[in-house]
């Protein structure tokens, strides 16, 4: 499984602690999923970056 929050936060023109600010997550957990370093993610999460991306699930993580 590959997060692919690094291209949907480029192609938005949002950092990461914006993203972070918005979906109300904690900067080091968006930090982990930019870099694909997460042991897991929580749904909530998922959902809340997705809201904030205006993105579909199937566009964040790619299987």
């Amino acid at each position: 499984m590959k997060i692919r929050l690094s291209k949907l936060l480029d192609e938005a023109g949002m950092s990461q602690a914006e993203l972070a600010r918005i979906a109300k997550i904690r900067p080091s957990t968006v930090c982990d999923m930019y870099n694909n370093n997460c042991a897991f993610i929580k749904l909530e999460y998922v959902e809340r970056i997705c809201k904030a991306l205006d993105c579909k699930i199937g566009e964040l993580i790619e299987m």
